[in-house]
């Protein structure tokens, strides 16, 4: 389990050398390659290059009850750590308002016999050449790996905040209408139309609600629907 040293260590040691050239998508799913360089802690000049994709969801607007339960799914315990740190240490979290949520694809995983200097001018040279506008290299630290490339999203997150609230507010996504956003509003309202009698979506609108700590202004719907369908 890392310390909070640990986790200082590896967001302080994080540097991106190739960043993305575009932002994320506000009203789509962005797939982010990514290659991270490291340097095996206890081995000079032995170099692991990890290369993977992260998927993150198109930004959904949330209520302030739900940002406890925003996930990072497919990431490990550290990355636990690394959102107790960001709610402890970062007081403007506005991504999290938005809710992005990632997902982390198996990894494909190399090792280099060369200086840390070389591998990573050598590799951020082959991506420049291919000229992928989602595709980073990052320089991080071996056994908090997961830390580094967590950090490197976060602020690739931060990044496209500005660009996204400016696409929600030209499409009044952003207005609360009796304290509840317009989106919320168009979200719960699709899924009351798509929960046909399914008993499995029915339950997904409840425990939705719930999270979104506003089942009471949908109460008697819910309930209504539970009668007329059955479940």
């Amino acid at each position: 389990m890392p310390t909070a040293d640990d986790v200082w260590y590896a967001i302080a040691n994080t540097e991106v050398l190739l960043a993305p050239k575009r932002c994320l998508e506000t009203f789509g799913n962005t797939i982010i390659n990514y290659h991270l360089i490291t340097e095996k802690m206890d081995a000079a000049n032995e170099i692991r290059i990890r290369e993977g994709r992260v998927h993150a969801e198109r930004p959904m607007v949330l209520t302030p009850s739900y940002f406890e339960h925003l996930l990072l799914d497919g990431f490990g315990e550290e990355a636990q750590h690394y959102v107790e740190w960001l709610h402890s240490h970062v007081q403007d979290l506005a991504f999290l308002k938005y809710g992005f949520r990632f997902r982390k694809e198996e990894v494909q995983e190399s090792t280099i016999h060369e200086s840390l200097a070389t591998a990573s001018a050598r590799v951020k040279s082959r991506v420049e050449e291919l000229d992928e506008p989602m595709t980073a290299v990052i320089k991080g630290v071996d056994d908090a790996w997961e830390i580094c490339l967590l950090k490197f999203v976060t602020d690739t997150i931060r990044g496209s905040v500005p660009q996204h609230v400016m696409d929600l507010k030209k499409r009044r996504l952003l207005e609360e209408i009796e304290g509840i956003p317009r989106a919320v509003r168009e979200e719960i309202e699709r899924d009351f139309h798509a929960t046909g009698s399914d008993p499995a979506r029915i339950k997904a609108l409840g425990t939705k609600l719930r999270h979104y700590g506003i089942f009471e202004n949908y109460e008697d719907r819910f309930y209504e629907l539970i009668r007329r369908t059955g479940t």
